[in-house]
């Protein structure tokens, strides 16, 4: 026998509208009256059709994330943190791994769309904003995460990179430090772009020239740590230091300092952006830039719970960019080579 909320309300003896409101949590139905739908639902094993809900009240109550790298720290702290402000908000989750790559971003925003998601939080390669935009036109709720996208208007939840960059190399020339190299993730994308300028304004306040040869920019996984770690050590005039921009390749520049035999901060001085357990840890636990990763994520989720359910946000209800602050951590990982 099929079994649906007829069924339900028939064997519990009240009407289809009553069981509706027990499978909400409504409030206004009688305790007694709750209870007794409830065991009917056991009993009958009745299970809701999520997808035929979703069309009937045009909702399906899940939100999308797509983020950049599932494997790193940085990425897990953001999902779970949407992921609580979901829940209590009474919606469920979809987590897809962009992994940084244009395709895969634009494979999994057209399964979200085709999963009738309520919106869709993007931390995006700024690589396909024509469909982003068309997402925004039919009425996706999107909010970008981390980074912005040239020509798209939509709400964004950033942290300061610039300012966050500025901090630790200006604690490295603080230290002494004058050859400083750095290693960036991809500067067609905001947080690259913004910890580079970081680094800049940090070295032309100290009068400091540039050294192109110093900048290396990868794309933000520990290999490209490793490998450009690799060309920074083997300069026949190595930098005294190197500033590294995310947290995964900061793990990389850590490992091929420790196969090379070398020891921070005696023989190179490390800052990172974005901080860790791990850091904390080591023989000589690392300087960091500390973000907020966990309000990264959770003020994502309410901004975009709030356009969900269209509430008022920012200044005439347009799209609002939040900004959160760093904290630089001083630690062990550099030493004061003032002379």
């Amino acid at each position: 026998m099929k079994i649906n909320i007829k069924t339900v309300a028939d064997k519990a003896g009240v009407s289809t509208a009553t069981v509706s409101r027990v499978l909400r949590d409504y409030p206004g139905v009688k305790e007694k009256t709750r209870k007794k739908v409830l065991k009917v639902i056991t009993d009958l094993n009745y299970e809701v059709n999520a997808v035929a809900r979703s069309l009937r009240q045009k909702k399906t109550n899940t939100i999308g994330i797509i983020v950049g790298n599932v494997l790193s720290q940085f990425y897990s702290i953001i999902a779970k943190s949407v992921e609580d402000v979901a829940q209590k908000n009474g919606y469920n989750m979809i987590l897809c791994n962009g992994d940084d790559d244009p395709q895969k971003e634009l494979k999994y925003l057209k399964v979200l769309k085709s999963n009738r998601v309520d919106g869709i939080i993007l931390t995006p390669t700024g690589k396909n904003s024509d469909y982003i935009n068309w997402l925004i036109e039919s009425d996706t709720k999107m909010v970008l995460l981390d980074r912005l996208i040239d020509g798209v208007e939509c709400d964004a939840v950033l942290v300061d990179n610039e300012t966050g960059a500025y901090k630790a190399v200006k604690h490295l020339i603080d230290q002494g430090y004058r050859k400083i190299a750095i290693i960036t993730g991809y500067l067609d994308r905001t947080t690259g772009r913004g910890r580079l300028n970081g680094y800049l304004r940090a070295l032309n306040e100290a009068g400091i020239p540039r050294d192109d040869t110093l900048i290396k920019v990868g794309n933000f996984k520990k290999r490209s740590g490793i490998e450009l770690t690799k060309e920074i050590l083997q300069m026949e005039n190595r930098p005294e230091a190197i500033f590294v921009s995310n947290l995964d390749m900061t793990l990389g520049t850590i490992i091929t300092i420790k196969e090379l035999g070398l020891k921070i901060p005696e023989d190179i001085g490390i800052v990172g952006f974005d901080d860790s357990e791990w850091a904390m840890i080591l023989d000589s636990p690392i300087t960091a830039i500390s973000q907020p990763a966990y309000s990264l994520g959770s003020t994502s989720a309410e901004v975009l719970i709030k356009r969900i359910n269209g509430e008022q946000i920012g200044l005439n209800n347009k799209p609002i960019v939040i900004t959160l602050n760093t904290e630089l951590i001083i630690r062990s990982s550099t030493k004061n080579v003032k002379k």
